[in-house]
């Protein structure tokens, strides 16, 4: 009798024990440890990421960077993670706190990375660079604000902080944060029309953050970007197909395709949509696949133009809708995507012979595609 109760008890005292570990604050090293754990493909450690890692991430380990950022204050222990890819859509962004409690999840971040946390009287802010280039030669740094709330984060601003051409360099300052409004100053190439100019962001209480009327730089990047002409000096290697891959930039958007891709950019469609839509569509004259990225209207959605209702497939500050369906030999999907208001909508038509072909492909393309948030 003597001997099952100390067995008994023995049993307990490790379950009690086992639930106590668990529930004990983790530390850097800890978070660190759980996070290649998960990226070497253990279950249980992805299970308390809460989401981190996806399964494209399974044995990824020729990250560019992990990094972990601790912010210690009298009342808590909060930590923003940084996990950087060549490849930027297996980038992460996320902020915990030390019992590992998912704050925040950002997937839409590209290039190289970088965070500190700023804080301002009793507000707690992470800002995080992305640096990255687009048409193989021009540098663009952009800047996201998130703020800690109470058991809980969010991004309260996102806009350019730098522009590089060739010699010219151009910058975006923040100058001031207060509860209402954020103070930006625009300084670098002097020729440009907004040089020494501020901007004023003000705090938007239906979209929690901090918006431009007139959002200066952002115009000023994108004009510049437009208008830009180069040709492709650094073509990506496909590891499928060993083929070259030329990233397509469209003013808000971006998609990442083969070379015998053929772009026409006044496109109307009328039949895959309820109401008729004018974007550019890029075709591929040996198969019959085709995408089109359309913009949707302001004050509109995507649902209005869906023959099909549109579900969610991802959600947080950018959100993806899509539906799927057949329509004769054609293999048909549309996705809306939305961030900070602006909505883009992703039309794909394949025959159905070559989808099931080559859906690796297609797959990696639909993933390439977004739109600036």
């Amino acid at each position: 009798m003597h001997k099952l109760l100390f067995t008994f008890l023995t049993i307990v005292a490790l379950i009690l024990s086992a639930c106590s570990s668990d529930n004990e604050p983790i530390n850097k090293s800890d978070l660190e440890s759980l996070i290649i754990q998960g990226i070497s493909g253990d279950q249980d450690a992805n299970v308390k990421l809460k989401g981190l890692l996806s399964s494209e991430h399974q044995g990824k380990i020729d990250y560019n960077q992990l990094s972990i950022n601790r912010l210690q204050t009298k009342d808590e222990t909060i930590y923003s993670v940084t996990l950087e890819y060549s490849d930027p859509r297996l980038n992460r962004f996320a902020i915990y706190d030390d019992n590992l409690n998912l704050f925040l999840l950002d997937k839409s971040i590209n290039g190289y990375l970088s965070s500190e946390w700023v804080q301002l009287a009793d507000r707690k802010f992470i800002f995080l660079q992305e640096n990255f280039q687009t048409k193989d030669v021009l540098e663009v740094n952009r800047l996201s604000i998130y703020e800690i709330g109470d058991g809980s984060a969010s991004i309260v601003y996102r806009s350019p902080s730098r522009f590089v051409e060739v010699r010219d360099t151009a910058y975006q300052i923040v100058e001031s944060i207060d509860e209402d409004i954020i103070v930006t100053k625009i300084r670098g190439i002097e020729n440009i029309k907004f040089y020494d100019q501020r901007d004023t962001f003000y705090y938007n209480t239906n979209a929690k953050e901090y918006l431009s009327k007139k959002n200066k730089f952002q115009y000023f990047v994108d004009q510049s970007i437009e208008d830009f002409i180069w040709v492709t000096t650094k073509p990506q290697i496909n590891n499928e197909s060993n083929q070259t891959e030329s990233v397509f930039v469209g003013k808000g958007f971006k998609i990442t395709l083969g070379n015998e891709w053929r772009k026409n950019s006044n496109y109307k469609e009328e039949r895959h949509l309820k109401k008729s839509l004018t974007g550019i569509k890029y075709i591929n004259d040996s198969n019959g696949a085709s995408f089109s990225v359309f913009k949707v209207p302001a004050g509109e959605d995507g649902d209005e133009y869906s023959h099909y209702k549109l579900t969610e497939t991802q959600g947080g500050a950018y959100q993806i809708k899509t539906s799927v369906y057949e329509l004769g030999d054609n293999y048909i999907q549309l996705f809306e995507h939305t961030c900070r208001g602006v909505k883009y909508l992703l039309l794909f038509e394949c025959p159905k012979p070559v989808y099931l072909e080559n859906r690796i492909l297609f797959s990696e393309i639909i993933n390439s595609f977004k739109i600036d948030c």
